[in-house]
């Protein structure tokens, strides 16, 4: 840390944007959270900083990461608030019978950064991933690990809408399920599935793919739930199957937390 500050001092002339590059740039921030045996026994504590933390993204972040994955994150900067899809119920302000006017077209889908606040009534996805209510200053956020935060990202209108845009990435990559079922892998994770990952989600789907199969019309409106234009999908079952890998790709715990 003294380095860092004399550093920060003399050749970064107090630039914050200069600090900030320097810190997440060093080989000891871009380590990894797994450690060896050796590290371990060597550095138990990680006084040394053999190998990273494991931390939960930031509530926007998740929300963002998720979009961006799926293809259909807005990069529009700038101007006013929007008011992205939450439940029905949530935003009810009695007294003046104000409501949530659900932003239309891209607004509905910009970083959570421009996502419209209200003390009395913060939106519920980042409240539960932590996100300060701003009824008081709040230095540092206070991690949570709770059931709630799987069904966010499960059934949060905006996730499946998500989930919805990796399936159509990875349909329009390979019409063979486990083609797409590896891109859409690679396309979350970064990296290719082992054996048994890809065994498992091949597994899963066929047991979706049997379900969309003698019920059309869940897959339908399953389809219609993440926004997908049911004229553009020659096969329903495939395309809800695919989606459904989708949302369990998304809700891995590799995605959510840095490590």
């Amino acid at each position: 840390l003294d380095w860092l500050a004399v550093t920060w001092q003399q050749e970064d002339r107090w630039s914050h944007k200069a600090l900030l590059r320097r810190i997440v740039t060093s080989e000891t921030y871009r380590r990894e959270a797994r450690s060896t045996a050796e590290q371990r026994q060597v550095d138990a504590t990680n006084r040394l900083l053999t190998h990273a933390t494991r931390i939960r993204l930031p509530a926007e972040v998740v929300r963002d990461q998720a979009l961006e994955i799926g293809g259909i994150l807005s990069a529009k900067k700038f101007g006013p608030p929007v008011f992205p899809p939450q439940p029905d119920g949530v935003w009810q302000v009695v007294y003046n019978g104000a409501g949530w006017r659900e932003s239309e077209g891209e607004d509905r889908l910009r970083r959570g950064l421009y996502t419209f606040f209200r003390r009395t009534a913060p939106y519920p996805s980042m409240l539960t991933f932590d996100a300060s209510s701003r009824d008081v200053c709040q230095p540092r956020r206070i991690r949570t690990n709770t059931p709630l935060q799987a069904l966010v990202m499960l059934n949060d209108p905006v996730f499946i809408e998500a989930a919805a845009g990796l399936a159509r990435i990875s349909l329009d990559h390979s019409s063979e399920m486990t083609e797409a079922i590896t891109h859409a892998f690679e396309r979350a994770t970064c990296r290719r599935p082992t054996e048994q990952e890809l065994d498992y989600l091949i597994q899963l789907s066929r047991q979706q793919y049997e379900v969309f199969q003698h019920d059309p019309e869940a897959a339908r409106l399953f389809l219609e739930s993440g926004m997908w234009n049911i004229e553009d999908v020659q096969q329903h079952p495939e395309a809800a199957t695919l989606m459904v890998i989708a949302n369990v790709l998304l809700n891995l715990d590799e995605l959510l937390v840095r490590g």
